[in-house]
């Protein structure tokens, strides 16, 4: 009987700790330190690295691509549901980025093209793909973009200097 109650027990706390951390998964926060490590080519390796010294370097398709670069911005929140909804996520004050502009955070280059984003991080290249909108927050940056039939509004700080 009391490997019954054991068992029960360790399936109730585990429901509950599944529960608790689906109901907060927007309070979580995670930041990874981003770091380039110059690494010489081994003895009988065939590769040789890309121009500019970066045979490791990030390039492709990217819907996350600035939540992946935190030494340009930190991601602060994201929405996601109806574009009423994420819409009145955007800070007050928030102004749209023309089609053809650059903006620079960090290490990082934002080109905005037509309706796609192309970050550049030295000799890292991603694309935000279609249909993307940005806008220019008081601190940093807003990404409102179309994903899968639902609209995401993600919000971006630069790091403070401490991160």
């Amino acid at each position: 009987m009391y490997r019954a109650v054991a068992f029960a027990t360790i399936i109730v706390l585990g429901v509950v700790v599944a529960a608790t951390a689906w109901v907060h998964r927007d309070l979580i926060r995670i930041r990874i330190a981003s770091t380039s490590v110059p690494v010489p080519p081994k003895a009988g390796d065939a590769q040789s690295p890309a121009p500019g010294g970066g045979g490791d370097a990030f390039r492709g398709v990217a819907p996350w691509a600035l939540s992946a670069l935190p030494d340009c911005l930190i991601q602060d929140s994201i929405a996601t549901g109806s574009l009423a909804y994420v819409r009145s996520k955007l800070p007050t004050g928030a102004t749209i980025v023309a089609s053809g502009s650059t903006l620079h955070f960090g290490p990082c280059t934002i080109f905005l093209r037509g309706d796609e984003v192309l970050v550049r991080r030295g000799a890292d290249r991603l694309v935000i793909p279609p249909h993307v909108t940005l806008y220019r927050t008081a601190r940093g940056l807003a990404l409102l973009r179309k994903r899968d039939g639902q609209w995401e509004m993600r919000v971006y700080d630069p790091p403070s200097p401490s991160e």
